[in-house]
């Protein structure tokens, strides 16, 4: 039943998002949202909206779930990651079109990213220290959005703390 619903929605997206993409990737309005699996603390979720307010400039916010168990002889226990933050970015695709880059299907962006993140620890290990902490998060990031319809495409971002591969989407 997943299966039938998963390959019904994506037909649907497909019909819906498929105008033939003439505009640039990137640009002054654009709104992005992607989700996709992350790496940083251990496997993961991120989500993240982006606003464009100028041709090379976009707002947006990030959250980001991971977990990972850790295993040794006598220590078993489990580190579960959340973050929440803003983002800055600049895009800079419509600089590269001397290069031979399409600009309407290719976003290369790079930014920084501040928020807050919290981190639970808990299982055998816990008889020493157990419990949630907060703290600041400060980071980095780096990638590339390729569309292949005008509104649907793939991304890829890595930085500090969080990476991920994943779907956008504009609206």
């Amino acid at each position: 039943m997943k299966k039938i619903i998963f390959t019904i929605s994506i037909i649907m997206l497909s019909c819906v998002c498929s105008i033939t993409a003439n505009a640039q990737a990137f640009q002054k309005g654009t709104k992005n949202f992607s989700v996709g699996l992350g790496g940083g603390y251990g496997l993961g979720l991120n989500a993240g909206v982006d606003v464009g307010i100028s041709d090379v400039v976009s707002l947006g916010a990030i959250g980001a779930f991971s977990s990972r168990n850790y295993g040794y002889s006598t220590f078993d226990y489990r580190v579960t990651y959340v973050g929440i933050g803003g983002r800055v970015g600049v895009h800079f695709g419509k600089f590269l079109k001397d290069s031979g880059i399409d600009e309407n299907k290719f976003d290369p962006y790079v930014g920084l990213v501040a928020g807050f993140r919290t981190v639970k620890v808990g299982g055998t290990f816990s008889q020493y220290y157990s419990g949630v902490a907060g703290g600041v998060l400060l980071g980095g990031y780096g990638g590339i959005r390729y569309y292949f319809k005008e509104k649907l495409g793939v991304y890829a971002e890595g930085g500090f703390p969080y990476s991920s591969l994943g779907v956008t989407f504009k609206f």
